[in-house]
């Protein structure tokens, strides 16, 4: 905090006591005009009800936006921890055998398939006896 501000506060907080001791007659006494002390009580402890209430809103509201907050920040560290451990498994752990497991099986269970048999029957026919758009450009050529 700069001395600047403080001393604009200290000067406000002055200035805020002598128009309090000008308006009290020159004394800071509390004199109720026609006001019992239970009036006078209940008065004042309506004010503290009233600032505890509004107090507590905003103290609600800044629950809320502390708590959202920290979701967001649990969120992204948890992400953030999943991944790292997922990377350091994949590279080193178990789980590296069983995707290389896993990929070999399904490799070579496509290879045996037989959508992979008629995928290389007809490569080989392109490749063989040529595509029909192919043979139709040969005949315009001629």
């Amino acid at each position: 905090m700069s001395l600047r501000s403080a001393g604009v506060g200290f000067m406000g907080a002055l200035i805020g006591g002598v128009i309090v001791w000008v308006g009290q007659a020159g004394s800071f006494s509390l004199r109720p005009v026609n006001m019992s002390y239970a009036d006078l009580a209940a008065t004042l402890l309506s004010a503290v009800g009233v600032i505890v209430a509004i107090f507590g809103g905003v103290l609600a509201l800044a629950a809320l936006w502390g708590f959202n907050q920290l979701k967001r920040d649990a969120i992204a560290a948890a992400e953030n921890a999943g991944s790292t451990e997922i990377r350091e498994q994949i590279e080193n752990g178990a789980i590296r055998d069983y995707i290389k497991g896993e990929i070999e099986r399904l490799t070579v269970e496509e290879v045996n398939s037989e959508r992979m048999d008629q995928r290389i029957k007809q490569r080989v026919d392109a490749v063989a006896f040529g595509r029909p758009d192919d043979d139709r450009l040969l005949e315009e050529d001629e």
